[in-house]
């Protein structure tokens, strides 16, 4: 296990931000859908410095969205007021349900 005192240390620490967003994504009036299971909301969006978000479904399927924007995951942080920091990409996917355990599950979020 790495001492977490050592990460604050490195200047070149990636910089990932990652926020559940429960509702239906339409960047440019299409309704974003999964290639894998052709879920339609419930994603999880991840914004890599400088400029590129990623959409992960609950299949765990991942993808570049080039119609997302850092000011699009940037509102839908300040919506949720949610974050939190996490070791490593598989922790933060398996602790948010993005790891592909829950595929298939529809969650009544209203």
């Amino acid at each position: 296990m790495t001492n977490p005192a050592d990460a604050d240390r490195n200047p070149h620490r990636n910089v990932v931000l990652a926020v559940p967003h429960p509702a239906p994504l339409n960047p440019c009036g299409i309704t974003i859908t999964c290639a894998m299971c052709d879920a339609t909301r419930d994603w999880l969006l991840i914004h890599v410095q400088p400029d590129m978000v990623f959409v992960r479904c609950r299949c765990a399927h991942e993808w570049r969205e080039h119609d997302l924007e850092t000011a699009d995951v940037t509102t839908a942080r300040d919506d949720t007021g949610d974050h939190q920091e996490w070791e490593s990409f598989e922790q933060m996917y398996r602790g948010l349900g993005f790891d592909g355990l829950l595929a298939g599950t529809v969650w009544n979020l209203e």
